[in-house]
């Protein structure tokens, strides 16, 4: 993929709409800049230098938070026609969901829930991707999450559905730059308040994330080190 699909549809139609679809990680209301916002600023910017008028980007790209917090792949069958089909999307993007693990969905229910998501969307929407949590900064968790992304890889392909392994991606990184935020506690992962949240990413970690989707979705490069540089410096368009 790479951003000639929605210059085309911008010049074409005069829009381009994003679903995201996922749990807490993807929701993301409660770091910023998420992930998400990234991806959408990064984007808006890549493009308005390529088309004449930055009001084509900028105004024609529309993107939907459909990430909700504690959710399973079971909710999100129920939640696609009322929170990704609605919107009509250009394309969908799913991250997770980890909570599958944390909340007793084995592993294999994992595997078919999440055939059946994808192949749902797969058979009205382009432009799909699907990308695993990021590892944890927690061994044990990351051990027995493992079971489930090997779980996940037995599904593809779906579709035209395009695979994104955060899983591995992120597992070489420095883990514990990316968790540094004090949780209020989260009984599903025995996290007490006060302790590191060892699940939820910080910006750095969320950077990284937007770095992995900008790069194999859209063919574009990002820095995500300086961008949180420039970003927490008060630029304010931070480059990268």
């Amino acid at each position: 993929m790479s951003t000639e699909e929605v210059t085309n549809s911008l010049k074409n139609k005069g829009s381009y709409k994003i679903v995201f679809l996922g749990d807490s990680i993807t929701s993301a209301e409660w770091v910023h800049p998420n992930w998400r916002e990234i991806v959408e600023y990064v984007l808006k910017e890549e493009l308005s230098a390529k088309l004449e008028d930055w009001k084509i980007s900028s105004w024609g790209i529309r993107c939907i938070n459909s990430g909700f917090d504690g959710s399973t792949t079971g909710d999100w069958l129920k939640l696609l026609d009322s929170s990704v089909f609605a919107y009509n999307p250009d394309m969908v993007i799913v991250m997770g969901t980890i909570n599958d693990m944390d909340l007793g969905i084995s592993v294999e229910g994992h595997g078919a829930n999440l055939k059946k998501v994808l192949d749902r969307i797969s058979s009205k929407v382009g432009a799909v991707i699907y990308c695993t949590d990021i590892p944890a900064d927690n061994k044990t968790h990351n051990d027995f999450y493992k079971s489930y992304t090997d779980e996940v890889k037995n599904i593809f392909p779906v579709g035209s559905t395009l695979h994104i392994d955060m899983f591995e991606e992120f597992r070489d990184l420095d883990l514990g730059k990316f968790y540094t935020f004090e949780s209020g506690g989260n009984d599903a992962v025995g996290i007490k308040p006060g302790d590191i949240d060892y699940v939820h990413p910080n910006q750095l970690g969320n950077a990284y994330i937007a770095k992995a989707i900008l790069n194999k979705v859209f063919g574009i490069n990002f820095d995500p080190e300086r961008y949180i540089e420039e970003n927490n410096s008060g630029k304010m368009f931070p480059s990268y």
